[in-house]
């Protein structure tokens, strides 16, 4: 169960993407197959992910993130 504290591969895209502005589009393609810290759920269930370290300085900003529904993505268990 994907819940915060845990590591998850962004492994769906959600047709919704494709209605993004292009900028937004970029980043969520970029992100795609990528592992990433679940910070949180936010008040809608959906799973907020710290992207800030791949995405901040090729496309700017700051501590960017995206929120994603669970089913999107894949719980990663790091073993010992």
């Amino acid at each position: 169960m994907i819940r915060p504290g845990s590591i998850a591969r962004f492994a769906i895209m959600p047709d919704w993407v494709a209605d993004l502005p292009e900028e937004s589009r970029r980043v969520f393609e970029f992100c795609f197959g990528r592992t990433y810290l679940v910070e949180e759920l936010d008040a809608n269930g959906l799973c907020v992910l710290d992207v800030s370290a791949d995405i901040d300085h090729r496309f700017g900003g700051f501590m960017n993130e995206i929120h994603l529904e669970p089913e999107f993505l894949q719980e990663v268990h790091i073993g010992k």
